[in-house]
């Protein structure tokens, strides 16, 4: 097949992306429909030069009825007369929106790009190809202006994301269809993208149209030249996020990154955005849902001083605000029970934690005493009553902090403690018979406390591990 236009200019788009190496194993996402297509007699044209290994992926949504399955059909005969392997998958979209509480399109979306990474993963592929074109970015970027997305979102579909390539993101949708015209090559028509129920067939059926014709014939390659100027920022924004973020952050775990409220808010709002963002993708690993609104609200709370507050920046993301700290969360459980028997060794891999106690006289406490360690208690065995428990705290549970007459709440003493909002979730309790023992890490109860009449001493040492 002699190269023509549009396979030179893919060519180009490839290597200055650098979406392929020579060798790389290529799954390519093969619809039927005419940008898939082209995509994988593209990559067919460019295979020698490339040294590649080619596998066609369909994916079946169960949509369109017949529809679906004739374009599966067509995938099947496809494949066969190119002879490349090919692997499909069908799914029940509809039910699987319902269960996972997710629109149509988005469960397609999510439902299509895991197996594609499933099916890459077990091939061995270093590449995944998918058919966006010139015309899907700029839809992409008006779409996402309409929804009120930041610089991120108007940065468009990145030519490259990890395994993922698109070769055709910079070729239009009439070279597309003029190339398939010349080679006589058919493909399918999604009739579904002939209606205007979802909103990127409104854009592209009645929105673009009205731009291109009544402001702008060239909107399309102007929504495509700021996608290109957003993603070139957002690399430098990102490269100085990564120098600034070790400065900030003072802690950081699986479930929790914790940052210097001050040294954060000296630098610029455009960082800012950018570390609460990254913050984010480290706890969830992606950014799919995060609103630039939702971060604005944060940044907002912080620069007003509003300490206390926390704002909801997903369904399982929140952000906590103190004088001395902006922590980001991944929401998890809170409540915890787990019996305890002492004295003796337990791990509570759920809790990550590790627990060591024994018995002591009175004597040996004497040599031992001296330990500052807060999560090492030492406390009167004998008015310790089954059932022994280890729980989160729960609202109303107070307890008589040592050297204390009265009792004072939990969150009381949290609060006097200076205990960071952003640690008080995961802060444990030693009770006994439904009496709270010990705050572990911070105070035991002055009615547990070791005396010169106690007989037997127990000491219980907590690890995180």
């Amino acid at each position: 097949m002699k190269k023509i236009d549009l396979i030179s200019k893919a060519k180009k788009t490839i290597d200055r992306y650098h979406m392929i190496k020579s060798g790389d194993k290529v799954v390519v996402a093969v619809s039927g429909g005419p940008d898939s297509v082209t995509l994988l007699l593209v990559l067919l044209e460019l295979k020698k030069d490339f040294n590649l290994s080619l596998f066609i992926a369909h994916v079946n949504h169960k949509l369109r009825g017949k529809e679906s399955d004739q374009d599966q059909g067509f995938v099947r005969k496809l494949a066969s007369d190119l002879n490349i392997k090919l692997y499909t998958s069908s799914f029940q979209v509809k039910k699987e929106a319902k269960k996972m509480k997710l629109s149509v399109e988005e469960c397609a979306r999510e439902i299509r790009y895991n197996y594609l990474n499933k099916l890459a993963d077990k091939l061995k592929a270093q590449k995944i190809a998918l058919g966006h074109n010139f015309n899907d970015q700029a839809e992409t970027v008006l779409i996402r202006l309409i929804r009120g997305s930041g610089s991120l979102g108007l940065s468009g579909i990145p030519p490259v994301k990890n395994k993922i390539i698109r070769p055709l993101i910079e070729i239009k949708r009439e070279e597309i269809e003029a190339f398939l015209k010349k080679k006589k090559i058919p493909f399918r028509i999604d009739s579904s993208n002939l209606r205007t129920d979802y909103l990127r067939n409104k854009v592209r059926l009645k929105l673009l149209p009205i731009l291109k014709k009544g402001y702008n014939p060239k909107i399309e390659e102007v929504l495509n030249r700021t996608a290109s100027i957003l993603r070139a920022e957002e690399r430098f924004l990102n490269q100085q996020t990564e120098k600034a973020y070790p400065k900030v952050m003072l802690r950081e775990q699986n479930d929790k990154i914790i940052l210097d409220s001050r040294k954060f808010l000296g630098y610029d709002n455009s960082i800012k955005r950018f570390m609460i963002r990254s913050c984010v993708k480290k706890l969830k690993g992606d950014l799919m849902e995060l609103t630039f609104d939702k971060v604005e609200s944060l940044l907002n709370l912080m620069q007003q001083g509003k300490y206390g507050k926390r704002v909801d920046l997903l369904d399982d993301i929140y952000g906590d605000i103190t004088k001395d700290h902006v922590s980001i969360h991944k929401r998890k459980p809170q409540e915890f029970k787990y019996d305890l028997s002492l004295p003796g060794k337990r791990k509570i891999k759920k809790m990550g934690v590790k627990i060591d106690s024994e018995v002591l006289s009175y004597p040996a406490l004497k040599r031992i005493i001296k330990s500052k360690d807060e999560w090492m208690a030492f406390l009167d065995m004998d008015k310790l009553k089954p059932p022994l428990v280890l729980r989160s705290r729960k609202n109303g549970d107070r307890f008589r902090p040592l050297g204390m007459r009265g009792t004072k709440s939990v969150a009381d003493f949290m609060v006097d403690t200076k205990v960071p909002r952003c640690d008080r979730d995961e802060i444990i309790l030693l009770s006994s018979r439904n009496k709270i023992a010990w705050v572990v890490g911070y105070r035991i109860c002055e009615d547990f406390k070791v005396t010169p009449k106690t007989r037997k001493i127990i000491k219980i040492k907590i690890e995180r591990e």
